[in-house]
């Protein structure tokens, strides 16, 4: 009897050892009191023997012996200890009076014995507790655990979700005595995870959950917005953990507001939200709490508003959705609305391998690392067609042919940067290239045109050649024009900027590649002549594969649409 721990409140049970605790009154809804009394006790002593007295709270006496057996990763072996239910009411009368928590009695490991003290003693001798390879089959199997329905399906997914999330990265952000750890719901479901880990290959509970270094996102030098109406319920410590951030603080920013759409924030979060300048946003799809629980309709996602309205702000905004849903059809809604990636939170209804659970972090380490790649050159990018867009449309010029030159240039922007904002490998890169390419071409159509044979910039200029001394490393005009010249679409760019806008040749230059890097996509160069090109053309040609060759392209543009609204030396038609 020296292992053996009794816990009740007759004081005749003290007879029968030495480790007599009596239970302290409690409400069976304080379960991170009985968590911390429970665990207070086995903490100090060896214990290999329980015996519980039922007494007027029956609901108590057994949620004591569940919080032992499912406190795995507090208790480790412990949780296995062999235990007595004893009582002066019978078996069938606290079953009908405990309900669902009379499940208990019918696994390995737990036994009652009615009120007498000669019957108890001989009980505690024949104990024998659960073995290693029989917890799951013979107990974690057989109970089943009901959630709090006044918490709400939403926030247990989202506390289950940041503990699997901070297990699978190694983060360890969520601290050991968190209130959430200490209610049985989420014991019941830990253990899962606890076996999935360990049960099913060679139970080994003799230690903690292995903690390595933790596996973190490289987030450096970007800053980053988690919107999310329950961010305190574990979610907020642990991407804080696992993001890479430079400064915590400043860089890693939370808003946590129950809204039901955009407009329903607060001014301080909206504030944030549109003058942050962030690289990433993370949103939860469901932001209004135990109000959106019966909705199965995407678009009606209050987190799905939010979405709208960030890439309304700026179409290059990377946003990232954080649902527990994992239905197909939700999933593309999200990805047709314009999302740049979704995280699956896992649900407690599911229970992921840890295969599954590891898997799906790695795949959101990905995602965000790519969208904050891609944030650097798609926000800037979008900022300026804004801009471009917003010229075009507010020129003071009247003319219904230069209104149909502005309609057509801004079709042409929305349809590149879509193609650029869908870019993913080198010929989604190269195609949005060549779309953009057609304002170039769009343009010195609309300012360069022949009459009479003769080449001109708008209706007074003579379009000039012009050649490149390789020599001196500039461009010189022809004395001339050619006989039956057909300018390309360099040679009319060329004209413009050296004759209107007062370009250097290195400017020149950039636009020569510019428009190299379209022709060699067009029009390869024949394999046995390439050889003779210089490796400047051929490492300036491989950007039309590569973000940054849109990205070249597009300023030039911009700067040539600028010099266009300032010229007024010319006519436009």
């Amino acid at each position: 009897m020296e292992k053996t721990f009794i816990l009740g409140n007759n004081q005749h049970l003290k007879s029968l050892s030495k480790h007599f605790v009596e239970i302290p009154i409690l409400n069976t809804n304080e379960e991170e009191k009985i968590h911390n009394w429970l665990i207070e006790i086995f903490k100090n002593n060896e214990i290999e023997k329980i015996v519980i007295e039922i007494g007027n709270n029956a609901v108590l006496s057994l949620q004591i012996a569940y919080h032992i057996r499912l406190s795995l990763e507090y208790l480790k072996k412990k949780s296995l200890v062999p235990i007595l239910f004893v009582s002066s009411l019978s078996l069938n009368t606290i079953m009908i009076e405990v309900g669902i928590y009379s499940q208990i009695f019918a696994t390995k490991g737990v036994f009652f014995c009615e009120f007498d003290l000669e019957s108890i003693m001989a009980e505690i001798g024949h104990l024998t507790g659960l073995k290693e390879s029989e917890y799951s089959a013979k107990f974690l199997e057989i109970i089943q655990i009901k959630p709090d329905e006044k918490v709400g399906r939403h926030s247990i997914a989202n506390i289950w979700g940041a503990y699997i999330m901070d297990k699978v990265s190694n983060a360890n952000a969520l601290p050991a005595e968190a209130a959430f750890k200490k209610k049985l719901y989420f014991k019941y479901l830990s253990a899962f995870h606890y076996f999935e880990l360990y049960l099913c290959t060679e139970f080994k509970i003799l230690g903690s959950i292995p903690i390595g270094r933790p596996i973190k996102i490289n987030s450096k030098n970007k800053r980053i917005l988690l919107i999310d109406d329950e961010s305190d319920k574990g979610w907020d410590l642990v991407l804080k953990k696992v993001l890479d951030t430079t400064n915590h603080e400043e860089d890693f920013v939370v808003i946590k507001e129950k809204v039901k759409d955009y407009e329903s924030f607060s001014q301080e979060a909206k504030k944030i939200i549109e003058t942050g300048d962030f690289d990433l946003y993370l949103v939860d799809l469901r932001l209004n709490g135990l109000d959106e629980e019966n909705n199965v309709f995407s678009d009606n996602f209050s987190g799905m508003k939010v979405l709208e309205k960030l890439k309304s702000l700026n179409k290059g905004n990377q946003v990232i959705i954080f649902t527990a849903s994992n239905k197909v059809w939700n999933l593309k809604v999200l990805l047709d609305k314009g999302a740049d990636g979704y995280y699956l939170k896992e649900s407690p209804e599911y229970i992921f391998s840890q295969k599954t659970s590891e898997q799906n972090y790695e795949n959101f380490k990905k995602n965000v690392e790519m969208c904050l790649e891609r944030s650097f050159y798609l926000k800037s990018s979008w900022r300026i067609i804004n801009y471009l867009k917003d010229s075009l449309e507010s020129t003071t010029d009247s003319e219904a042919s230069y209104k149909d030159f502005a309609e057509e240039l801004n079709k042409l922007f929305d349809l590149s940067f879509t193609m650029y904002n869908k870019s993913t490998t080198k010929n989604d890169f190269a195609y949005s290239y060549i779309s953009l390419f057609k304002c170039l071409e769009l343009i010195t159509d609309k300012y360069v045109s022949q009459d009479n044979s003769i080449w001109n910039i708008g209706n007074q200029i003579p379009l000039k050649k012009y050649d490149w001394v390789k020599e001196s490393n500039i461009y010189r005009p022809s004395e001339a024009q050619p006989k039956d010249w057909k300018p390309s679409i360099f040679d009319k760019i060329t004209g413009l900027c050296f004759q209107l806008w007062n370009y250097n040749n290195q400017d020149v230059e950039q636009l020569y590649y510019s428009i190299k890097r379209r022709n060699e996509f067009i029009h390869p160069t024949k394999p046995d002549e390439v050889k003779s090109q210089s490796k400047k053309v051929k490492s300036e040609c491989e950007k039309i594969y590569e973000a940054s060759g849109y990205k070249i392209l597009l300023e030039q543009l911009q700067t040539i649409i600028n010099n266009l609204e300032t010229q007024s030396n010319f006519s436009k038609d």
